[in-house]
């Protein structure tokens, strides 16, 4: 299988450890040991302490896999999978269950890994994209025109990740309606559920309500502990469940036991975490709309879920403006290039705590961009 090259990572490799002010990254500001030891357990801190680092198995610690169904609204643990992040359980996914006689739709624009491994494994993609001219708003009969009697997989990710859409309940249960009952199974990306500017807008998660879905997340967006890399898939699909063990052992083969027990007390302190992580994002998303709302040459759809947002630039191009913030300002900010979506979007992360700090300095550079740009109109 060949991959190609992995455009958004390539970006965070270059820039995400040198630039001033990171505005595009989706995750929730990291969250340190200390603080996550202030909400969690007394018992598991003691037992993170104690720990023997030997191999763990495979299909993830039992209670690891119990607070993860709960949290997706299943009672039991042998619904879930565990995986070195939710970027494995995807790749796993998507090898496991793929082959090449497959089609797939894919809601997009979408993180590159959901729609590019489906076409190195050979499969047929067809992307049906949420467009800003219908404020991202998914249209689910587009997705049933779509389907083939080959169709093996949907692939959807609410809250979406570039735009922060999230769409309302009925018409999510209705794209889940085009698997229920049928060959269809619908990968389900929650990496971001539980973070919604309107909490009564939280979907339920597509696991629990149908046996043809698998739900992914993982602790790195709402809990803020990316660097645990613990994820993991949920469904009541036994025989799914199955495969993706049996893929797992020509991987990872099993997840660090440190890794393990912090993404335990991350769920079990989860209400806290994610009541940090909304906090976060809702004041940061208040600082985007005041500047995107009155900056010329800005417009967008305000995001309704999750940690991204999606605004456009109305007369210049993405890509030239965001290189040259990061060279010029150390400010990072991703085009759209990175979703294959080229054009004038930039997608924010709404996420991290210095957020305010580099809105300051995008309203800064922006006028000095403004300015460069009359003086080549001038000459």
């Amino acid at each position: 299988m060949q991959l190609p090259p992995f455009l958004i990572e390539r970006m965070f490799a270059k820039h995400e450890f040198t630039c001033r002010v990171n505005l595009t990254g989706s995750d929730t500001e990291g969250l340190s040991l200390g603080a996550l030891w202030e909400v969690a357990p007394e018992g598991t801190r003691r037992w993170y302490e104690s720990l023997t680092l030997g191999y763990t198995d495979s299909a993830g610690h039992p209670l690891l896999r119990e607070l993860a169904a709960h949290s997706s609204g299943l009672s039991s643990g042998s619904a879930v999978q565990v995986f070195a992040g939710a970027t494995e359980a995807v790749y796993v996914l998507l090898n496991a269950i793929l082959s090449p006689e497959d089609h797939v739709v894919i809601i997009g624009p979408t993180y590159q890994l959901l729609i590019d491994v489906p076409r190195a494994i050979g499969a047929e993609v067809t992307e049906i994209r949420l467009r800003r001219e219908d404020g991202w708003q998914l249209d689910v009969d587009k997705v049933r025109r779509a389907l083939r009697p080959n169709t093996k997989l949907i692939v959807a990710n609410f809250p979406h990740n570039p735009t922060g859409a999230l769409p309302e309940a009925s018409v999510f249960e209705e794209l889940l309606g085009l698997v229920d009952g049928s060959e269809i199974l619908l990968l389900s990306d929650e990496i971001y559920r539980g973070i919604e500017l309107e909490p009564q807008r939280r979907l339920q998660s597509a696991a629990a309500l149908t046996p043809n879905a698998i739900s992914v997340t993982g602790v790195s967006k709402v809990l803020g502990m990316a660097g645990v890399r613990i994820g993991w898939t949920v469904t009541q699909n036994a025989a799914v469940t199955a495969r993706l063990l049996d893929y797992r052992y020509w991987t990872t083969l099993a997840t660090s036991a440190p890794s393990e027990v912090l993404a335990i007390a991350g769920l079990q302190a989860a209400p806290a975490l994610m009541d940090r992580a909304n906090s976060l994002v809702r004041a940061n998303a208040g600082a985007l709309a005041s500047f995107v709302e009155s900056t010329p040459g800005w417009d967008w759809v305000p995001p309704v879920g999750g940690t991204c947002a999606y605004p456009w630039l109305t007369a210049t191009e993405a890509q030239a403006f965001s290189d040259w913030l990061v060279d010029c300002h150390g400010v990072l900010l991703a085009p759209d290039v990175m979703f294959q979506h080229a054009g004038q979007h930039l997608r924010f992360g709404m996420g991290r705590a210095l957020f305010p700090d580099g809105m300051a300095a995008l309203a800064q550079a922006w006028q000095e961009w403004q300015h460069k740009d009359a003086r080549n109109l001038s000459d």
